[in-house]
């Protein structure tokens, strides 16, 4: 580990930008992960996961952090009460308000956008629309990237999986 941080060190000393390590190590998998003592990051998914969203919270601005999908405990609560405040029945409204009216107002507003995509599996999709790569092996028959299925993984091409039944 402790060589892991020198290399990490000279990288920035040479000019690579922390952006670039927080976008690779971000949610990398592997144990031991879970719960931490750390107020703004709860839950890390290796000690990798948990060092870049500490440097991130630590060093990059927050547009940088909010394109990554990183922020403070103190960021997601402001987030929440802002969408709640613009919920909340103000003293003087009138309370006579149509359910089905804001039902489908708001119905509206959460619907996703469509994105016009060139994936070829779901796989692919899914890492378009979240902006993440998915960790998932290739199929050791077709060599697509297979998708996950439960606990395990599953080829959309040839219909493999890996090792599961």
């Amino acid at each position: 580990m402790d060589a892991f941080s020198i290399a990490i060190s000279i990288a920035l000393q040479y000019g690579v930008p922390l952006e670039a390590f927080v976008s690779k190590f971000v949610n990398m998998r592997f144990e031991p992960a879970g719960m931490t003592d750390d107020p703004d990051i709860r839950i890390s998914q290796s000690i990798m996961d948990y060092i870049f969203r500490r440097l991130a919270l630590d060093y990059l601005p927050y547009e940088k952090r909010a394109a990554l999908g990183i922020h403070s405990a103190d960021e997601r609560v402001a987030t929440v009460e802002a969408n709640y405040a613009q919920y909340a029945p103000a003293a003087s409204a009138d309370l006579d308000v149509d359910i089905a009216e804001v039902l489908e107002e708001a119905v509206a507003e959460a619907a996703p956008a469509k994105v016009a995509s060139k994936a070829h599996s779901s796989a692919e999709l899914l890492e378009e629309i979240t902006g993440t790569a998915s960790d998932a092996p290739l199929c050791m028959t077709c060599g697509i990237k297979m998708r996950p299925a439960g606990s395990c993984y599953v080829c959309e091409g040839c219909g493999s999986t890996s090792g599961c039944s």
